[in-house]
């Protein structure tokens, strides 16, 4: 009998209601910032196009505070922050912009946290603030999120929303 090899393939489909929309977390920001060399000219061509990656405010404060304890001062973190967000078109998403309810809040910790649990990965958590930005993602229609954080990814794919852990160009 001849050694017959068999081959499994894995699909991965993925569907965009609307425009693209991307958000990046805050650790995918200080990635950016602390490696540029992760996006080479051709690949950094996508932070050419408007209204295509976007932020939220809580994201941008924890990058501020990132560079503050790498020894910046609060204002030229600030600035640094803002010229670095402002150069790559990425649109910061705001509370008065996108409201979230505390009970969606509520809400979605609960169900994440039981998917979480029923999967058998209960050591991670989907909290606060990371619940707000997810809702505030979904309620600006945006449809993949980057980040290495598992439980916010998780948390987007409860909401319907693409999540990747590393930065995908496609």
């Amino acid at each position: 009998m001849k050694n017959q090899n068999k081959f499994i393939g894995i699909t991965r489909t993925a569907y965009f209601s609307g425009e693209r929309r991307v958000a990046v977390d805050t650790n995918i920001l200080i990635k950016i910032y602390d490696n540029p060399y992760l996006f080479e000219y051709e690949e950094s061509r996508i932070f050419n196009y408007p209204n295509l990656i976007f932020t939220h405010v809580i994201n941008k404060y924890e990058f501020i505070k990132y560079l503050i304890n790498k020894g910046l001062k609060e204002e030229d973190a600030r600035n640094e922050v803002s010229s670095f967000i402002r150069e790559r078109n990425i649109k910061v998403i705001y509370p008065q912009d996108f409201f979230v309810p505390e009970e969606e809040i509520n809400s979605l910790e609960a169900g994440v946290n039981k998917k979480l649990k029923e999967s058998g990965k209960e050591y991670l958590k989907c909290h606060r603030p990371d619940s707000i930005i997810l809702l505030a993602l979904k309620k600006a229609n945006v449809n993949r999120v980057i980040s290495t954080d598992e439980a916010f990814r998780e948390g987007a794919k409860f909401l319907g929303i693409d999540g990747t852990n590393l930065p995908s160009l496609n």
